[in-house]
């Protein structure tokens, strides 16, 4: 009989007590039925303490290879707060030929009024774009549990009796569903998979039995790196994702007006006429207009003084910033996107803008999303 490989309930890591210095630390081992989490999980599960700053994970070219070879459900978890920063580009060469089921995560962020079918068009154009087609797209709550019985109908029909994978960027919530998903339909335990608010917590593929022959695999989160979430400690990103549902906040700005979002990011209006700006950010960023010309002045005392929040180490002044210029189309809604911090709607009206960002950070407009 060969070796039996205990690992760990919540990341998926092999379980070892020799070296607590290693991923899948545990002080004592317990073979049988019994349910063991790694030294990190159980301080994650039980005081939210997560001391990993690098934790490798499985290639996930590897991972994707075996789900793809019988043609096997991938279930692909997006973010609707955070659509830039959850798409997983690296992925889609992969899944593009693969039946997926897309599950757009996070409806208890975004307002209640907002009507879901135009969230779900919003979704399938901005995977099109990127060459995905999905065979459908659920709009979903993992903390809710909205639309966990569409998602289990589907699944059953679209897995054909094969396997499901999970796959989504870090923090977008695939193990917070599972957990909603496993408990609804497997309802024979009250263990559940690690999740905090930081990005990381799955670091090894997990693996659970569906049937005798089936089983989902849930995949370790892809860091995209050109959000926010990939960039900020975590003293920082606890205040970036939200938690609760957002409260838009709107200003009108006329011409050599800005807006502080944070100690993170600025977005200042250099020409055009006055415009109403929706924020769509986490209730714990702070904003701050301000007049153009002492943007730069008003910005670093804020910040120096850690009267904004959140301030970051990797944004000390305006310094830190790089500048992204846009021109605004004419008579069309759009969103001036920033990878994990969140978005501004407005109504483009030709106006000249400049949104500055700590370097790396994608700075996009694209259509209105909501």
């Amino acid at each position: 009989m060969g070796k039996v490989v205990l690992r760990c309930y919540g990341c998926g890591c092999e379980l070892q007590n020799s070296n607590p210095n290693v991923t899948g630390y545990t002080p004592k081992l317990i073979e049988g039925n019994s349910v063991i989490f790694c030294q990190r999980c159980f301080r994650l599960q039980h005081y939210g303490i997560n001391n990993d700053e690098n934790v490798s994970t499985p290639k996930f070219d590897q991972i994707l290879a075996k789900a793809i070879k019988k043609k096997n459900l991938i279930l692909y978890v997006v973010d609707l707060f955070n659509i830039e920063g959850s798409i997983i580009k690296e992925a889609h060469k992969y899944i593009k030929d693969n039946p997926v089921l897309v599950l757009a995560n996070k409806r208890d962020i975004l307002p209640k009024l907002i009507d879901d079918n135009k969230l779900r068009e919003f979704v399938y154009q901005r995977l099109k774009s990127e060459g995905v087609k999905p065979l459908d797209i659920i709009i979903v709550s993992a903390y809710k549990n909205y639309n966990l019985d569409e998602i289990y109908l589907a699944c059953r029909t679209l897995r054909n009796k094969g396997d499901i994978y999970i796959i989504g960027a870090s923090s977008v919530g695939k193990s917070s569903f599972l957990n909603s998903f496993m408990k609804s339909y497997k309802n024979e335990t009250r263990n559940v998979i690690s999740t905090s608010p930081y990005p990381g917590t799955t670091v090894s593929t997990i693996t659970i039995p569906i049937d005798n022959k089936s089983y989902i695999h849930d995949t370790p989160g892809v860091l995209v790196k050109d959000s926010f979430y990939g960039l900020l400690e975590k003293s920082a990103i606890k205040y970036v994702i939200p938690r609760t549902e957002i409260r838009p906040k709107s200003f009108q700005l006329n011409s050599k007006q800005a807006v502080f979002i944070g100690g993170l990011a600025k977005i200042e209006i250099i020409d055009g006429s006055k415009c109403g700006y929706t924020f769509y950010v986490s209730n714990d960023v702070e904003l701050h207009r301000c007049k153009l010309e002492n943007t730069n002045v008003s910005f670093d005392s804020l910040v120096s003084r850690a009267k904004i929040r959140p301030t970051s180490v990797i944004v000390r002044s305006s310094e830190d910033l790089i500048s992204h210029e846009f021109v605004l189309p004419e008579d069309k809604s759009v969103d001036i996107v920033i990878s994990g911090l969140g978005w501004v709607a407005t109504k483009g009206k030709g106006q000249k803008i400049i949104v500055k960002a700590p370097k790396g950070i994608n700075v996009i407009i694209r259509d209105s999303e909501i």
